[in-house]
């Protein structure tokens, strides 16, 4: 008897479903939601997983784009190049006004248009199986729920609500109601407890995802300590609301898991990328063109001589390593020759402020463009780039250069065929875990076995791996010669604020997650940024600040949510509870649902 009935081949099911994820436009995938998974052909439950995550998370070039301006341009680690003072207005919320701008995440899309349904999907022909049969798939059908509770839990931690119970039930809930991330957070947590107990003694017999599995290539072990991980995740972002529950969650792991998480960067939770994954350079190198390595950042690394600068930042133009450089330093006017003599053209390593304000000319080249316009005596002028970009091969296949030739491109940077390339995509690290828990036992928690400090030295130690090891993958200059040296020597642990900044720097790839410690700690901490005055940022203590977003009457601020997408109009009653709920909940939320310098739930710091 045949495993299920086969309509298509599976070729035509990756065809069809790639066709369907492509040709729907970002307004059909927020309107075409909570409704039963699109049929996908019958197959083989492994190779469906394969089709469920494909190119998982960014899909397209708009996912990847909307990262740059929205929470990498939140967290400080880029800044929007040449935007005018009112375009870098435009970036945030007003405190003054109830509609804010959006972070442009588009969890709530993806989940329901994508990802979302095709696992649910794959977990109801599981479940449909006979008994013989469901039974070999019981590791993988566990491994597709810890996937799904991942992606629904992205979902109600920047949107609040969203329909889950009641969702991909069209004939049971054609107006599926919403639930709240208040109780979410242990629906979740039970869920991933489940999947773990399975994970942690599977039956005999069990069929393998293998190199179906893009994640851990069907490894049992690391998958029960991902979900181990993300459970200690979960409840420390509501730590806030119930403490209890992250104690009660620590205890289980370390009491039914023997405090099984991830422990090792070969354990890090991410997406190994196919090959051709953003390698369409023409469309995707928004992050080396628009964009500029943000001031705090810049500055952070510099004051600590962070090694990982090597690997985070790219050198400007001005050093023998690019032509241009080397035309302008024998051939420079006068003028030219006075800029170049500064001290401050001898850095490789700048940034770009952050606020409004910082466009007015008293807060020079560190406020403007980064490129500026040399004269020579003999020849047209030459343009290079002052301040430094955010090291975009980190983002994109060869940084966005197609070839050695591109202007811009250093000696020492070698490009090479984007189809040799391997990126694994990061969502969860052993450094973010280690971070993590280092934060836990700082304040008096379960540190499973070990102390903040011990927690601390291994999550510096596996982000400077990390870095180096994507750093070398991606041909970063001079990234294998890079050492950690006497670092942790020079900024050991001294509390919570050294964790916060360490994370901070670590979640450069994470973007996300560093705009959620933020808005759960408070940490980095804004400070102010005047010309003239001193500041802490970089003041090389170790403890890591923002600029606060003056515009030259009031400071600007972040928004800290996802605006709840509006459903089909049948539904319109359902959303309109839902957003109701949240502001009845907590007052916090904001004036409306578009008023997203409001806060969900778990943001009450």
């Amino acid at each position: 008897m045949e495993l299920m009935k086969k309509h298509t081949s599976l070729l035509k099911s990756l065809v069809l479903t790639a066709a369907l994820l492509t040709t729907q436009s970002c307004k059909e995938q927020l309107q075409e939601i909570n409704t039963n998974p699109n049929q996908l052909n019958e197959s083989r439950p492994e190779y469906l997983f394969t089709n469920a995550t494909l190119n998982f998370n960014l899909p397209g070039r708009s996912q990847l784009i909307a990262r740059y301006g929205g929470v990498m341009t939140y967290m400080q680690y880029v800044v929007a190049d040449g935007a005018s003072r009112e375009g870098l207005e435009g970036t945030y919320a007003n405190p003054t006004q109830t509609a804010s701008p959006s972070p442009g995440l588009n969890y709530y899309g993806d989940y329901y248009s994508s990802t979302g349904r095709d696992l649910n999907r794959m977990i109801s022909l599981i479940d449909e199986l006979p008994a013989d049969q469901k039974q070999t798939y019981i590791a993988i059908r566990a491994i597709t729920k810890i996937l799904d509770t991942f992606q629904a839990w992205r979902v109600a931690d920047i949107y609040g609500a969203m329909p889950y119970s009641q969702a991909f039930q069209n004939d049971k809930f054609p107006l599926p109601a919403y639930d709240y991330n208040w109780e979410l957070y242990k629906v979740f947590d039970q869920q991933l407890k489940e999947s773990a107990t399975v994970l942690k003694t599977p039956p005999a017999n069990q069929i393998s995802l293998g190199q179906q599995d893009f994640f851990y290539q069907g490894d049992v072990a690391k998958w029960l300590k991902f979900a181990n991980t993300l459970r200690i995740r979960i409840a420390q972002r509501y730590e806030s609301r119930d403490a209890a529950n992250l104690t009660a969650v620590l205890t289980d792991i370390a009491t039914n898991f023997n405090g099984q998480i991830i422990s090792s960067n070969a354990e890090s939770f991410g997406y190994s990328n196919l090959r051709d994954w953003n390698n369409n350079l023409d469309d995707i190198n928004a992050l080396l063109l628009q964009y500029t390595a943000a001031y705090p950042f810049v500055e952070f690394l510099k004051s600590t001589k962070d090694p990982r600068v090597a690997f985070m930042l790219r050198e400007n133009d001005f050093g023998p390593n690019y032509s241009r450089y080397r035309t302008v330093k024998a051939n420079a006017t006068t003028e030219t020759q006075s800029l170049l003599n500064m001290p401050e053209s001898s850095v490789r390593y700048w940034g770009k402020h952050v606020f409004p304000a910082s466009t007015d000319g008293v807060y020079g080249l560190l406020g403007k463009s980064r490129v500026v316009t040399l004269g020579v005596k003999t020849g047209p002028s030459q343009t290079l780039n002052y301040l430094s970009n955010i090291q975009t091969r980190l983002f994109l296949k060869n940084g966005g250069f197609k070839t050695s030739g591109d202007a811009g491109v250093h000696d020492d940077e070698t490009v090479v065929d984007g189809s040799t390339i391997k990126i694994r995509t990061p969502f969860l690290t052993y450094a973010d875990a280690a971070l993590m828990m280092a934060e836990i036992a700082a304040k008096g928690g379960n540190g499973l076995g070990k102390s903040a400090e011990m927690w601390y030295n291994d999550g510096v130690t596996a982000s400077f791996n990390y870095y180096k090891d994507f750093a070398v993958a991606t041909g970063v200059p001079n990234a294998a010669a890079t050492t950690f040296g006497d670092y942790l020597t020079r900024y050991p642990y001294k509390g919570l604020p050294s964790i916060y900044a360490q994370a901070w720097v670590n979640f450069l790839t994470v973007p996300e997650e560093a705009w959620a410690m933020w808005k759960r700690t408070g940490y980095p901490q804004f400070v102010d940024y005047r010309a003239g005055q001193p500041s802490k940022i970089g003041d090389g203590t170790g403890i890591a600040y923002m600029e606060n977003l003056w515009n030259g009457s009031l400071n600007l601020l972040i928004p800290r949510r996802m605006a709840l997408p509006t459903p089909q109009p049948q539904n319109q009653e359902n959303f309109n509870k839902a957003v109701d709920a949240q502001k009845t909940k907590d007052p916090a939320y904001g004036a409306s649902n578009v008023d997203t310098k409001g806060r969900i739930w778990w943001d009450n710091k």
